[in-house]
C-alpha cells in the first residue's frame, strides 16, 4: 500500500493525503542531517503518516466546532484571524467548550452531546430515552443558555 493510500484511509480526501505525505517528506528533507531513525524506514514513514493524519482529522474536529458555533451565531468570525494562532485558540475554545459541556447536569449533558455530537434528531433522543420532544427541546434550550454564559468572552455580542 502507498503512503498516500494509507493516508487517504483516513483522512478521506486523497488531495489531503498527498499534502500529508508531501508535507512528511519535507520535514525529512530538511531534517536529513539530523534524523536518526531506528525502525526501517517503511515503518517510520506509515507511522509518520499515521500520526499527521492523527493530528489533521484532531484540528479538523476542532475547526468544525468552531465553525458550527459561528453558524449557530455564538462566536464571531473574525476571532480567529491568525492562521498562526488558530490551532492554540481553537484548543483553547474546544477545551472551554468540553469543560463547559461537562459541568451541565447529566441528563442534559447526555441530551445536549446526543444532539450536537451524534446528530440524532429531538424527536430520535426523545424515542431513545423515553421522554417528550418537549423535554429534549427544554435540556437543549438550558444547555445552550449555560454555554452562551461559559463561553460569553467567545460571544457574537459580547
Amino acid at each position: 500500500m502507498s503512503l498516500c493510500g494509507f493516508a487517504a484511509r483516513f483522512v478521506q480526501q486523497p488531495e489531503v493525503a498527498e499534502e500529508i505525505v508531501q508535507s512528511i517528506f519535507l520535514k525529512l528533507w530538511e531534517k536529513r542531517n539530523s534524523i536518526s531513525i531506528d525502525t526501517s524506514l517503511k515503518s517510520y514513514l506509515f507511522r509518520a503518516v499515521h500520526n499527521h493524519c492523527q493530528n489533521h482529522l484532531a484540528y479538523a474536529k476542532v475547526r468544525s466546532n468552531h465553525l458550527a458555533l459561528v453558524r449557530e451565531g455564538f462566536i464571531r468570525q473574525e476571532s480567529f484571524t491568525d492562521p498562526v494562532m488558530d490551532s492554540l485558540a481553537y484548543k483553547e475554545l474546544n477545551d472551554k467548550i468540553n469543560e463547559s459541556i461537562e459541568r451541565l447536569p447529566d441528563a442534559c449533558k447526555r441530551i445536549f452531546k446526543m444532539s450536537r455530537f451524534d446528530g440524532l434528531k429531538y424527536s430520535e433522543i426523545a424515542a431513545q430515552l423515553n421522554v417528550s420532544v418537549k423535554t429534549i427541546e427544554t435540556q437543549i434550550s438550558r444547555a445552550l443558555v449555560r454555554l452562551k454564559e461559559d463561553l460569553k468572552e467567545f460571544l457574537v455580542n459580547s
